[in-house]
């Protein structure tokens, strides 16, 4: 249906003076082979595990297992399940959903997590063929973007990380709406109707990743570009009619966004929330370094990872904002020229390029506010995924320019044709070997440490990661890393008590447990895990009040109430025992150590009756 609704017949083709070529016309067969290619470079996934916070998000999330915490959705943010009493960002209802679904289809098992997730990726790619075709008038530069798009390795956190499918989902959604304003703008029959689509679509874009928020601003930019204000009348009229024009066109998408908002503030108690305390001036110091990571990747996506070192800037120094800074310049300066040449053969190919220029530059407006990012995440490669859209079409109507020789091939320039495959064959080639860096925790952390061998969140991962090997030695040798560098790094503080406690080290993992708690003591797992260490250690009384706090911070933990149950039973608290296994029955129906317990203690207490 989508398809049939957004293409364009050839007789618009014509209209603006481009005659179809055989590539074009054998579009069906073309964009499948764009889409199986797209495909095959991420083919390798589908042999890839849960990681990095898959296991968290998903495995042990219970309320993504049953449909009866479906409302929670609507009403919770992303990990509160987890980190009930920690304010956060994401409010991504449709996403919770997504996760839901799948898993109940697959349950635990990654393949067709995987497949999925592949899946979303060919339909964003497909999306960007139809979008591209709607606005460029020319199937052969729609097709090169679309396949420039699908297999480019800057994809590949968003691909070949399953909880990394927030923005091939959210684009889903975000695309369509998108395509069903064009509708609307054009005056296509049931006007309303494709309005209220467009709207129906931002909104579930909104409810899967925040980021869909920018499709108003993406809107003006269309409309201001494709204004039909005279060009012959005064500039202040121009200006004012862009204006007006844009304003219209926007105003239903801002009363959605602002109903949205406010849903948003109810839930998270407020739009966002600042995870790292920084100064304006520290904020602003540290966008030209940042910005240019990010259009490095967009010209060069190789040698990725899932951590850059990318520092915050406090002071401007030479090499940490004024050569960013000028980079930055420089590279604007040449998108000018750039928009320029593409735009001198038609009206229609400038305002193409200006308005990609725009879906490159708008994504990173949410970006900007770096005090919602914690330390150390503020460049990640899933950001680009829809500036990426943007790019792939300069780089197509760049491409498309390619006219040297009399060969043909597929009715399109030789050297045209041989450029783009082997542009594809690159980036496809590059997207199949990077992405196996994501199989697994230890290869994904490996890689991490790799690319920056001071980071303390790589670091600690990876300790972790080889720590559920059974590796303890190494684990604990990279935990004891990254206390050097920081003695007060919460998370190698806290894992490193995990392992001793795994290990049997009782003594050590009280001591760990310990220091995490003075160092943050806002989660619940330390206390936790320190109850267990002092229960194995037969202080009962301080494991019974340690456990007891976990459960006030987060009511809901897996094996909480089993733990305090356990403690109660070896204090001689039947009664109390039973009442805490039920409990934990109750919050995780099936569960069959709770189960067995409960059974155990009736047994027991029959039998004394008995007597």
């Amino acid at each position: 249906m989508i398809g049939s609704a957004f293409e364009k017949p050839l007789e618009r083709l014509r209209e603006n003076g481009r005659r179809p070529s055989l590539f074009a016309a054998s579009g069906w067969l073309l964009i499948t082979l764009v889409l199986l290619a797209t495909f095959l470079a991420y083919a390798g996934t589908l042999r890839f595990q849960f990681v990095y916070d898959d296991r968290g998000q998903i495995l042990a999330n219970v309320e993504v297992h049953a449909w009866r915490y479906l409302p929670h959705y609507f009403v919770e943010r992303v990990w509160s399940f987890a980190y009930p009493n920690i304010p956060g960002n994401y409010y991504r209802p449709i996403f919770l959903l997504f996760l839901l679904i799948n898993y109940k289809i697959f349950g635990p098992y990654a393949a067709g997590w995987h497949l999925v997730t592949v899946a979303a990726h060919v339909g964003v790619t497909y999306l960007v063929y139809l979008m591209v075709r709607r606005l460029t008038c020319d199937p052969v530069t729609a097709l090169i973007a679309a396949v420039v798009f699908g297999v480019d390795p800057v994809h590949i956190e968003s691909v070949a990380w399953i909880s990394g499918v927030t923005d091939p989902l959210f684009a889903l959604f975000l695309m369509p709406s998108f395509l069903c304003y064009l509708n609307w703008r054009e005056g296509k029959p049931h006007r309303r109707g494709w309005l209220a689509g467009s709207l129906a679509l931002y909104a579930f874009a909104m409810l899967s990743k925040e980021t869909a928020l920018v499709l108003p601003i993406i809107i003006f930019a269309y409309e201001w570009i494709w204004s039909d204000a005279p060009e012959n009348a005064p500039w202040v009229q121009r200006v004012l009619a862009r204006l007006r024009g844009g304003l219209i066109a926007v105003a239903p998408f801002v009363t959605l966004s602002l109903a949205y908002l406010a849903v948003r503030w109810q839930v998270l108690k407020g739009l966002g929330h600042v995870i790292t305390p920084l100064s304006i001036s520290t904020i602003i110091l540290t966008w030209p370094g940042l910005l240019l990571f990010y259009f490095r990747h967009l010209v060069w996506p190789f040698n990725l990872s899932v951590f850059y070192d990318q520092p915050y800037v406090r002071t401007p120094g030479l090499l940490s904002f004024f050569l960013p800074l000028a980079g930055l310049l420089a590279l604007t300066f040449l998108g000018w020229l750039l928009v320029r040449r593409l735009g001198k053969k038609s009206l229609l190919d400038q305002r193409v390029a200006v308005f990609a220029c725009a879906w490159i530059l708008v994504p990173f407006i949410p970006l900007l506010d770096l005090s919602v990012l914690p330390v150390g995440e503020i460049a990640h490669d899933r950001y680009l995924y829809l500036p990426s859209i943007g790019f792939s079409i300069l780089l197509a109507m760049a491409l498309r320019r390619i006219r040297f020789g009399r060969k043909k091939l597929f009715g399109a320039p030789a050297l045209q044709v041989t450029v783009v495959t082997a542009l594809v064959l690159t980036l496809g080639v590059a997207t199949a070997v990077e992405d196996r860096y994501w199989a697994n925790d230890v290869a994904l952390y490996t890689r991490g440490v790799e690319r920056t061998p001071h980071n303390k969140l790589a670091r600690t991962n990876l300790g972790n990661a080889l720590g559920e090997q059974g590796r303890y030695p190494e684990a604990i040798q990279f935990y004891r890393q990254v206390l050097e560098q920081d003695p007060h790094f919460w998370l190698a503080v806290y894992n490193m008590g995990y392992t001793f406690y795994r290990m049997g080290n009782l003594p050590e993992a009280e001591r760990y447990f310990e220091r995490a708690i003075a160092i943050s003591g806002v989660d619940s797992d330390e206390y936790f895990y320190l109850g267990l260490t002092w229960m194995k250690m037969g202080r009962l009384n301080d494991a019974e009040d340690a456990v007891r706090h976990a459960l006030q911070i987060q009511p809901g933990g897996l094996a909480y109430h089993f733990a305090l149950g356990m403690i109660l039973k070896l204090k001689g608290d039947i009664p109390g025992a039973l009442a805490e296994f039920n409990k934990e029955l109750k919050n995780f129906p099936g569960e069959t150590g709770a189960e067995q317990q409960i059974e155990a203690i009736r047994t027991q207490l029959a039998r004394t009756s008995a007597k």
